[in-house]
């Protein structure tokens, strides 16, 4: 009897046992679903935040474009001047460089001459091109002495032309034979003056023009307006084309522009009627002789000095 009740006990403690276990079961491991891919899961793991990275908009304004036509480009001061002169008045246009080239110093003595700091220069401001104590060259002087002596006595120009045509090159001799008479000379203080080439006047003084444009045929010739010296010989100023430059004294000089030809050079003695040039049309839209004058550097009317 009592064997019975033992293996009944037993029974039940197992049940009881069975029962707390089903009571205390752990819930399974939840499975995850989705992509089993390596860039899914590289994407999760660099992302806390479970999306997409944040890819910002593309720029949709527009670029800025300047407006064309509103500047207007800088034109240099390039003018003929009066390369004996001891100051120079700034003018439009000038600057430090075109300065020292037209007077042929450096541009650190212009800036020396005149404590000019960072190139800053003004209009109307007056500068020395000279070292202090600079004295005229006595050449000049001579050119205007033998230019003043024969007045009104034109068989004296043509025994000066001879005699000058037995010492320089043949060259010159070729260019003193070539002379124009039609005009006649005019005497204005002290200097002799005649027309520089023979033709037309297609453009006179006044407005934007600095001197008068001769018209004429290619190769005709050009001459000295007065005796001087040569002291430019060139096409390095922009709108002269072939250019020629003689200084007459301290106070004038004379520049003949747009040339088919230059047959005299930089430092030559010239006579008055001798030819220096040819004509041509040298930085200019039709064949002509730019023509100009000038006293102390300033341009003048060519008419109140040549015979019209």
């Amino acid at each position: 009897m009592l064997k019975k009740k033992a293996i009944r006990s037993g029974w039940c403690l197992l049940v009881l046992a069975l029962g707390a276990c089903t009571l205390f079961k752990q819930p399974a491991a939840p499975t995850e679903t989705g992509s089993s891919e390596a860039g899914t899961a590289a994407t999760t793991a660099d992302n806390p935040y479970g999306s997409a990275p944040y890819t910002p908009p593309a720029n949709t304004a527009p670029a800025y474009t300047p407006n064309a036509g509103t500047s207007t480009g800088y034109v240099g001061n390039y003018s003929p001047v009066d390369i004996n002169a001891a100051t120079h008045t700034v003018q439009r246009g000038d600057t430090v460089f075109n300065i020292s080239k037209r007077y042929q110093i450096t541009q650190d003595n212009l800036r020396s001459w005149n404590n000019i700091i960072d190139n800053n220069i003004k209009l109307g401001q007056v500068l020395r091109v000279k070292p202090a104590g600079y004295v005229a060259p006595a050449g000049s002087r001579n050119t205007t002495a033998t230019v003043t002596t024969p007045v009104n006595t034109p068989n004296v120009t043509t025994t000066t032309s001879t005699t000058t045509t037995t010492t320089p090159s043949s060259s010159t001799t070729v260019s003193t034979s070539k002379t124009i008479s039609a005009g006649g000379v005019r005497s204005v203080n002290g200097i002799e003056w005649q027309r520089p080439t023979a033709g037309s006047i297609l453009q006179s003084y006044g407005g934007s023009s600095k001197g008068i444009d001769y018209g004429g045929s290619a190769g005709q010739s050009v001459v000295a307006a007065a005796s001087g010296k040569v002291v430019y010989a060139g096409n390095g100023l922009r709108g002269y084309g072939n250019l020629i430059i003689v200084q007459h004294n301290q106070t004038y000089l004379t520049a003949y522009g747009n040339n088919q030809s230059i047959l005299v050079k930089e430092g030559q003695q010239v006579k008055r009627g001798q030819q220096i040039a040819t004509m041509g049309n040298t930085d200019a839209k039709r064949t002509q002789l730019h023509f100009e004058l000038r006293e102390n550097g300033q341009p003048q009317d060519p008419s109140r000095f040549l015979p019209m």
